[in-house]
């Protein structure tokens, strides 16, 4: 089940700019899932742009051609976020992908390192500025 911001509505909002950072949320808990809507709408100029409980439905729902940032979740039920990540980035390589999980970085699982996500980022330390110098330190 996803939850999308329909383009139009975005952009035809007055408030919401074409420049302002678009964020997915790949995540099996509700609850991150909303903890970090509401760390998006504190992070200035990032826009909710949909939040999916699994990686299969986040692959067919984000648009082509998507900018922006998918938080995904390294372990969820079905697909992996590990493979989600690859497959992601390789249809859509305008897209920053960041890891998310509970894991200390030293356990992060095999193929973390090299399924084409920009960084690794613990679920404990989501905050509005660490959001932003992702996303500056890699767009």
């Amino acid at each position: 089940m996803c939850t999308i911001v329909r383009d139009d509505a975005v952009r035809h909002h007055p408030e919401m700019a074409d420049d302002r950072v678009r964020v997915w949320v790949v995540d099996d808990q509700a609850s991150f899932r909303r903890a970090t809507a509401a760390t998006v709408a504190a992070t200035n100029d990032f826009d909710m742009a949909g939040d999916c409980e699994s990686a299969e439905a986040a692959m067919e729902l984000i648009p082509d051609g998507s900018a922006g940032i998918v938080l995904m979740d390294i372990h969820m039920p079905g697909m992996d976020g590990i493979e989600a990540t690859r497959r992601i980035r390789a249809a859509h390589p305008d897209l920053i992908v960041l890891l998310t999980s509970t894991y200390d970085e030293e356990d992060l699982p095999p193929g973390a390192a090299d399924c084409g996500a920009a960084a690794y980022l613990h679920k404990e330390h989501l905050s509005p500025d660490l959001l932003t110098r992702l996303w500056q330190a890699n767009h």
